[in-house]
């Protein structure tokens, strides 16, 4: 697993960390217990004692797991989301390499997604990572965090209670509220309303939000994005004479970052000179590659699944639909907060070119699109807001509710 630390950048819009669970933070990072700095906070009628520490924000995505403290501006560990087990041998109990521990390891291994399509299929390896992140990258104490966590728009019930009595039984954390990653997303950019369009590693959503309240049931969903395009890509590229295999992937989705475009007008950029539609991309091994049309026939997919062999709606008409399903006065509102999230998003003249094809459909009022430069990390960004402000600390779940009423206790705070 490849980690990725991230420096923190300047943002001028996220809050100062208040009192509470997500209040004061420790000053240093130790692998020892750190001393406990106890607070009393009253919650439904009774006492409940937590210690003040700042809060984690953990946004669990099929491709990377981003966690950091509340009031930060950017995610501290940004950690890829598969795991390997080494392959069985006789007589041995079974291990799991996470992190960095992957490139030092010389056993073979076996490949492990977690969660596919933003689902958690694998929850003691989604324990795992979140166990490596805590003890080793981040270096903390869980029982010592309050922790906000990331679940996707149309997260079943049993799976959000699994995520509580993991949080609670798993990792012993003081208090923790669960949040639509939709959600998040919208406070990125400081919306209280909006048409969440997000697109990430493994699924890719339309979430229609209205004065804070998700309209679950005309979400839209798709369970094509960020890595159906880089294995596409792949495609094109071993179409045009190159060998590339699926244990090269990451190579792939770097070059993908790097050197590829939305196309503004398919035709047009087809009928470009050579030349002007080459790049060249350096291999780990140093060795250069030239890549053409591929650079910008990858993210046709997300606009015409069909290229991937898929029936479901493109982007543009899956936003189509969930406008066309909201009441009128809604669909007004919505329509002018159009919000981009997510990495696959990010692709150089996505923005524009969404706009365009969204604009063509919805010819009756004007689209207006956002796209934040953060916005592929806008639902940890989100979390990290949220977590921070004075008004939220109420709706903490505390450990004394999670035993009193069991995992149901999360749905009398969150959603």
């Amino acid at each position: 697993m490849l980690l990725r630390s991230t420096p923190s950048p300047s943002c001028t819009h996220a809050t100062a960390v208040q009192d509470g669970p997500a209040g004061k933070a420790a000053p240093e990072k130790s692998h020892s217990k750190p001393v406990r700095d106890r607070c009393v906070s009253k919650t439904k009628g009774y006492l409940e004692v937590v210690k003040r520490t700042e809060a984690v924000v953990v946004d669990m995505g099929t491709g990377y797991f981003k966690c950091g403290f509340a009031g930060e501006p950017w995610p501290s560990h940004i950690v890829s989301s598969v795991g390997n087990h080494p392959q069985e041998t006789q007589g041995e109990p079974e291990e799991t390499f996470i992190g960095r521990v992957l490139q030092d390891t010389c056993v073979p291994l076996n490949l492990i997604s977690p969660l596919t399509h933003g689902v958690v299929v694998d929850w003691q390896s989604v324990q795992d990572i979140l166990e490596y992140i805590f003890q080793t990258e981040m270096q903390i104490w869980p029982e010592d965090h309050a922790v906000l966590l990331s679940v996707p728009p149309l997260c079943s019930m049993a799976d959000k209670k699994k995520y509580a009595e993991m949080m609670f039984e798993g990792f012993h954390v003081p208090a923790v509220h669960l949040a639509y990653q939709s959600q998040l997303s919208m406070y990125s950019y400081g919306k209280t309303s909006g048409l969440v369009v997000e697109s990430g590693h493994g699924a890719s959503h339309v979430v229609p939000i209205y004065e804070g309240y998700v309209l679950r049931s005309i979400t839209g969903s798709v369970d094509y994005a960020g890595l159906d395009i880089t294995n596409y890509l792949m495609q094109l590229l071993n179409e045009s004479g190159y060998t590339f295999t699926e244990y090269q992937r990451n190579i792939i989705e770097d070059l993908k970052e790097r050197c590829c475009y939305t196309s503004l007008d398919l035709m047009q950029d087809l009928n470009l000179p050579l030349k002007k539609q080459q790049a060249d991309y350096e291999l780990p091994d140093g060795h250069l590659i030239t890549v053409g049309k591929e650079r910008f026939l990858c993210a046709e997919a997300l606009f015409k699944p069909s290229l991937l062999g898929s029936q479901q709606p493109g982007l543009p008409q899956l936003t189509l639909g969930c406008l066309e399903k909201c009441d009128a006065d809604i669909n007004k509102k919505l329509v002018r907060n159009v919000l981009l999230c997510g990495g696959s998003t990010m692709m150089e003249g996505f923005p524009d070119r969404f706009q365009s094809e969204l604009s063509r459909m919805w010819p009756s009022d004007k689209v207006l699109i956002t796209a934040s430069p953060q916005r592929k990390s806008s639902v940890w960004v989100g979390g990290s807001i949220l977590a921070s402000l004075h008004s939220f600390q109420k709706l903490w779940v505390y450990r004394k509710e999670y035993e009193e009423w069991g995992p149901s206790c999360i749905f009398k705070k969150c959603f």
